[in-house]
């Protein structure tokens, strides 16, 4: 037993024993009492936090909501906190050392922070405005939010240390931004926004899953669904019980909680994924359409689908900060959704994503001995099977680019060099822990490693960048929003 499974089992007295869950796709509902709604994981995966209103917990006649804890098989339900006011969407943290929570006690929403036994709770907002769906970073060390200010606007997402302090805004669109989620790595956060009219989801990452319900249809057709992290390849788990809402991973990928509308209200459920789709890895469209055939898939605007090897063993992408070629083992998906010529989207293996203008022509497939030129600007949609490339090389930063790339770079980039107050300095990559740049690229903010900040005018026209797929880069640090270190390195 792990020492992280050790402590979270002596938080809350639980027993060591694995939960007995179904392993062959089934749904099982966990909780059934009250109206109960946002299910999430502990980080041993044996027991679930939510929120529940039940008809015994009044308050001037209307019950208000509380933290509860349950075991995943249904058992040793608990509750956590005795509010005279809504507490709601709780988190443990991934050592289980403090639950956050949303609370109402000072007239506003606010994120709250408490043992995990819901005691000794703090407020860490207390902004007039609301502050909701509190999520940690995989380290335990940061929290991000999604915001709304008093005097009106729209929800943005926000981050904060997890002791409050370090507040900054990382979202600053008129759109809604809500529901965030960081991805096990650390590097990327997803999160729903409704910029393009429609509640989306953005990420970066491997999978995800989510709801959804027919166009003319109501939320109470919800599905749960998984789909690659691009979006790429949805498929409906058609075992749970419509209407599924809010699907929540278990640690170790295998279930997924959600809450779903009984007779009485809301309750608490969870669904064994299927092994195939639980299996690391991408998900393929050729997957869906074959039954598992390990082919490379190319969906055409027609609504032709063609199957078979893509004999192309590099695809080149000129983007907005230079020219990139990767070996096609190192390549996932290429979108081409924009609907304007030549216009791409790749999505590599390792969850990055970059966009520009293919500069292949054509693609060329073999099938049954015969091989095909396909118009690159006929596609739609190309899903290339898994390769066997080696190993890369560790990815110690994510860049984020300016035109919403992201980007595994290795430590090899470098030094950025500043000048500061009238001198000039070199910052290694070895004492960055962040730099945030300017959109003009001529100044740079860096917090070090140690917590010390430098802040400068950069000197030097390119950045050279190694990217852990492997091609480098020399790119302007205007075309750079940020480099963040990813978490554990």
């Amino acid at each position: 037993m792990t020492g992280r499974m050790m402590l979270v089992l002596g938080a809350f007295g639980l027993a060591a024993a694995s939960p007995s869950l179904a392993e062959d796709g089934s749904a099982r509902a966990v909780v059934t009492s009250g109206s109960s709604a946002m299910p999430s994981w502990t980080p041993d995966g044996t027991h679930l936090v939510f929120h529940s209103r039940r008809k015994d917990a009044k308050q001037h006649g209307i019950a208000s909501r509380n933290i509860w804890m349950v075991a995943a098989d249904g058992t040793d339900e608990r509750q956590l906190t005795k509010g005279t006011k809504d507490e709601y969407h709780p988190a443990l943290s991934p050592d289980g050392k403090k639950l956050l929570f949303v609370s109402e006690l000072n007239g506003s929403r606010d994120i709250w922070i408490a043992d995990p036994d819901g005691q000794n709770a703090v407020p860490l907002t207390d902004d007039p405005g609301t502050e909701d769906q509190p999520a940690w970073s995989p380290d335990g060390r940061q929290i991000v939010y999604a915001a709304f200010p008093k005097e009106g606007g729209s929800f943005d997402l926000w981050l904060m240390y997890a002791d409050g302090s370090g507040r900054r805004r990382l979202t600053t669109t008129p759109a809604n931004e809500i529901f965030p989620a960081w991805h096990p790595s650390g590097d990327t956060i997803a999160y729903v926004t409704d910029v393009n009219g429609n509640f989306d989801i953005y990420t970066v990452g491997t999978k995800l899953a989510f709801t959804r319900w027919p166009a003319r249809g109501r939320t109470g057709d919800a599905t749960p669904w998984v789909a690659n992290a691009d979006g790429t390849a949805p498929i409906e788990l058609v075992a749970a019980p419509a209407p599924a809402l809010h699907p929540a991973w278990s640690p170790d990928g295998r279930t997924l909680a959600f809450q779903h509308r009984g007779e009485k209200g809301w309750e608490i459920w969870t669904l064994a994924v299927p092994p195939d789709i639980a299996a690391p890895g991408r998900l393929r469209l050729a997957q869906q359409v074959r039954g598992g055939a390990d082919v490379d898939t190319a969906k055409l605007r027609s609504g032709d689908t063609l199957r078979g090897t893509v004999t192309d063993q590099r695809l080149r992408l000129r983007t907005a900060y230079g020219a990139v070629e990767f070996g096609r083992d190192a390549v996932a998906t290429v979108l081409f959704d924009t609907g304007e010529r030549g216009l791409a989207r790749i999505v590599l293996t390792n969850g990055d994503t970059l966009s520009g203008f293919l500069e292949n022509e054509a693609i060329h497939l073999t099938a049954g001995g015969r091989t095909q030129s396909v118009a690159a600007d006929a596609i739609a949609q190309l899903s290339l099977r898994a390769g066997g490339q080696g190993a890369a090389p560790p990815a110690a930063f994510r860049a984020l680019m300016r035109n919403g790339d992201s980007l595994l770079v290795t430590a090899a980039f470098g030094p950025l060099r500043l000048r500061v107050g009238g001198r000039t300095m070199d910052v290694a990559a070895g004492e960055v822990d962040r730099i945030d740049f300017t959109e003009a690229g001529n100044k740079a903010d860096v917090v070090l490693r140690s917590g010390d900040r430098v802040s400068g005018e950069v000197v030097g026209e390119r950045l050279p960048l190694v990217l852990a797929a492997g091609p480098r880069l020399a790119v302007h640090p205007s075309s750079l929003r940020a480099l963040n270190r990813t978490g554990g390195r």
